[in-house]
């Protein structure tokens, strides 16, 4: 198969990154905007390590699942907006499915997979955006997003994942940006000031502001001070990145220059203090399902010692808290430990304790001790377990595993070897991004007998 090459191809399934995938005298073929069930003539532009990628030229058939008048090369970081929300919801679960059958080793069909639940929102549910600024063709200040395999923004006015009310912000301060003639940051020059806005907002639309800049200076102050008095704006903070690395979002020094310190964001009652690098769920109602997901999994009765892995602001402990004897989150980042033991004061927990340090030698030193757990709860990033902990976990030789995972692939693998000691008994996939091919879960599991 060459570059140029055309040929009519059949769809056979979705790819993780939203593309549709079909095969070509054996040979995978990864084509964007085609779904499966669709029949389309492609030309191919790349063959790289026993895989083609290709461009649609005609679709000989469209599938009932298409959106029509939808094109995802208009909706930057929505690769599956073209796709209608029940169809998508199935082919997530087929790429939870496939992603077990390829690097678990286990058969899917001999544990409960249940459907994907949904989003209560499919359009509106990210609480919280993080856009670079660039300077238009038509001399005016744009927010942006990268296009995708490039280094090149894209300037954006609207995104219809975002909170309604991120995109009004961000237009305002855009305006009040352009009036003072503060510079946006360009890359190739290493000139400017502005390079990124942050915009985190709550369920009482209450607003963070965060600056991303290459020095502090009198204008954005000045800035700051004008966004301060924008409706919804509670609080506005300058963080400094004055280094040339592209990759690097946050500098080291943050300031708070307008209003409170945080933003709380609020889920079943329990309140969790945010600053502008906190990580938090970025769809808070469907954070609030995972939860209760995990909550029943644990099967708590008011006597059980739970242990929190990767637990960052203490989110998930502090929401088991109320069922459990005890929680114990471990957390590496210092700043989020502290946050944890900072939300577990404001929501009058005492029955939470928080440990800073890599989870797997904490976890040994607690079973070493004496300490023993009856609930292991995880909510890893997206490179999973790493090995320390999974051996930590097959030496406690715990009842019960609820593992929360946001990568299909790495929940996978992870499974492979927990399942040497442990038996999955189901998984809950969640949509937590529509219109994306992103898929979470909630996986439990019980030792063996």
């Amino acid at each position: 198969m060459q570059i140029n090459d055309e040929f009519i191809l059949d769809i056979k399934r979705l790819g993780i990154n939203g593309e549709g995938i079909g095969f070509y005298k054996k040979m995978a073929v990864f084509v964007p905007n085609a779904i499966p069930g669709e029949g389309v003539n492609v030309r191919v532009t790349d063959v790289k390590n026993n895989m083609a990628f290709a461009e649609v030229i005609e679709y000989k058939h469209k599938s009932e699942d298409r959106v029509l008048g939808i094109d995802p090369k208009d909706y930057l970081g929505l690769s599956c907006v073209h796709i209608k929300y029940d169809a998508m919801l199935k082919f997530k679960k087929e790429l939870l499915q496939e992603s077990l059958s390829r690097y678990s080793g286990l058969n899917p069909r001999s544990f409960q997979i249940n459907d994907v639940l949904a989003s209560p929102k499919i359009n509106g549910y990210r609480n919280r955006s993080l856009l670079p600024v660039k300077f238009g063709s038509d001399y005016h200040m744009h927010v942006c997003m990268i296009k995708p395999n490039s280094n090149e923004l894209v300037e954006i006015s609207s995104t219809i994942d975002q909170d309604p009310l991120i995109d009004k912000l961000n237009d305002e301060i855009l305006k009040i940006s352009e009036k003072l003639r503060i510079k946006a940051y360009n890359d190739k020059y290493n000139d400017g000031i502005l390079r990124y806005i942050s915009i985190r907002v709550n369920e009482k639309k209450e607003a963070m502001v965060t600056f991303i800049v290459t020095k502090d200076d009198k204008d954005i102050r000045t800035l700051a001070k004008e966004a301060s008095k924008l409706q919804s704006v509670i609080s506005v903070y300058l963080n400094i990145n004055d280094k040339k690395d592209p990759g690097l979002l946050f500098g080291d020094k943050t300031i708070l220059l307008e209003g409170k310190e945080c933003i709380i964001l609020e889920l079943d009652k329990i309140k969790y203090q945010v600053y502008p690098k906190t990580f938090f769920q970025l769809n808070t109602l469907q954070a609030k399902n995972m939860f209760d997901l995990i909550k029943k999994a644990c099967k708590l009765s008011f006597k059980e010692r739970v242990l929190d892995a990767y637990c960052g602001v203490g989110a998930i402990s502090l929401y088991l808290a109320h069922n459990a004897k005890e929680v114990v989150g471990i957390e590496y980042n210092k700043d989020s430990i502290e946050a944890a033991k900072a939300n577990a004061k404001l929501n009058k927990i005492s029955n939470a304790t928080f440990i800073q340090g890599d989870a797997g030698e904490v976890m040994l030193k607690e079973i070493n001790n004496g300490n023993s757990f009856d609930v292991i709860v995880v909510d890893p990033p997206r490179q999973g377990l790493d090995d320390k902990f999974i051996d930590a976990i097959l030496k406690s030789k715990v009842k019960r595993v609820i593992y929360a995972s946001c990568n299909p692939q790495t929940l996978a693998k992870n499974l492979k070897r927990l399942t040497e000691k442990y038996m999955v008994n189901s998984i809950t996939p969640l949509d937590m991004f529509p219109n994306t091919p992103l898929v979470e879960s909630v996986t439990t599991l019980t030792l063996k007998k």
